[in-house]
């Protein structure tokens, strides 16, 4: 019962412009919450605050920055930070939990009363890097820089204690030209520029021998906790050293190979469409030898790309807001998202803009 209540839902992924049928960089993901729990879409403007000011997140006060970015975000009712967002340079974010090794053992000591450093909460990552960001390089600085410095210990979930709503993160990050993979394990992290095609992510790290940036004692504090060899044969691989082994990897890996295969289809078949793109976003394994639901998605057998809450408790609760963000790096389109906001498969997805510095009421009600 406690593995079912792990917020452990998500899937993200990018579609390079070499293979979207407009040329613009899209980034998608399903928001995966506790069934109940709504997320607004709000429009936050630029902010400017002074060299010795001070921003309260959940669990600890960090220097604020001079300038501030406007953005679209989606966030959880309760939460300063957000589960997705775009600014208006075009750059966008999508996070998913990850269960490592580091977080285990935090875990283990909070039990034991060896509470953890609190830290930044995934999210509000998000935030943050849309906000102090005109790039995704300067994003992936920003949330690595952030991390590094305070690591990740806090609960994403109200109302539990951090042990049950703890987890660790990665990151899809976009602008209209590049795409980077950041995955992190405490204070430690890697990141891979994604170059050509698509890339998905859900909660499990997805980075292995190679990354283009990481921090310095990646290997080394892997070695010393005994999660790695000392010997340099085999090659390090990040995601193998890290990964919890209690953490169960189906609830992650199928629907990973499935939003994998769907995009590999799609890019068989031509160029990725925004109808394509949603078609991701709405699988419940339809056209595949389990035949979708046996009943109805909302009794669902299986964790799917789409989640609804199941009423066996094996599912940790619905998609609670979808996202397809388009950043074309031509000076005549804006970029912009197309927001969902419940279950993508019984939703429609409206087109918003950051330039329009405003959003539909109805999307921004808690």
């Amino acid at each position: 019962i406690r593995a079912a209540k792990r917020p452990w839902s998500c899937d993200t992924f990018v579609a390079l412009p070499d293979v979207t049928a407009d040329g613009s960089m899209l980034l998608a993901k399903n928001s995966d919450r506790p069934a109940g729990e709504c997320q607004p879409l709000r429009y936050w403007p630029r902010r400017q605050s002074n060299a010795t000011s001070t921003l309260r997140l959940a669990y600890l006060d960090i220097p604020d920055v001079r300038q501030s970015w406007a953005h679209l975000g989606g966030s959880p009712y309760w939460c300063w930070g957000h589960e997705l967002g775009l600014n208006e340079w075009g750059v966008g974010i999508g996070n998913e939990a990850l269960f490592t090794r580091d977080l285990a053992e935090h875990i283990t000591q909070s039990r034991r009363g060896q509470r953890p450093p609190v830290g930044i909460l995934g999210m509000e990552l998000v935030r943050l890097g849309l906000e102090r960001a005109t790039t995704a390089q300067e994003a992936v600085t920003t949330i690595t820089e952030l991390v590094a410095a305070h690591g990740q210990w806090g609960s994403g979930v109200p109302g539990g204690p951090i042990e049950e709503g703890a987890y660790d993160n990665s990151y899809l990050v976009a602008d209209p030209r590049e795409a980077w993979v950041i995955e992190t394990s405490g204070h430690r992290w890697a990141a891979r520029a994604i170059r050509t095609g698509t890339y998905a992510i859900s909660n499990q790290p997805t980075i292995r021998t190679e990354w283009d940036r990481a921090s310095q004692d990646l290997t080394d504090h892997a070695i010393e906790a005994g999660w790695w060899p000392a010997n340099e044969n085999p090659r390090f691989d990040f995601a193998r050293a890290y990964i919890d082994p209690g953490t169960p990897l189906q609830v992650s890996h199928v629907r990973l190979q499935r939003s994998r295969q769907l995009l590999a289809d799609a890019s068989r078949h031509g160029k990725i469409t925004f109808d394509q793109a949603t078609r991701v976003l709405r699988d419940h394994y339809e056209d595949t030898f389990l035949g979708g639901p046996y009943f109805t998605a909302a009794l669902p057998d299986l964790m799917t790309l789409c989640m609804h809450d199941s009423p066996a408790g094996f599912t940790w609760g619905n998609t609670a807001s979808s996202a397809i963000m388009l950043m074309p790096d031509t000076s005549d389109q804006l970029p912009h998202l197309w927001w969902a906001a419940a279950t993508p498969c019984t939703s429609v997805y409206l087109p918003i803009f950051p330039a329009a510095a405003s959003v539909p009421n109805a999307v921004a009600l808690p």
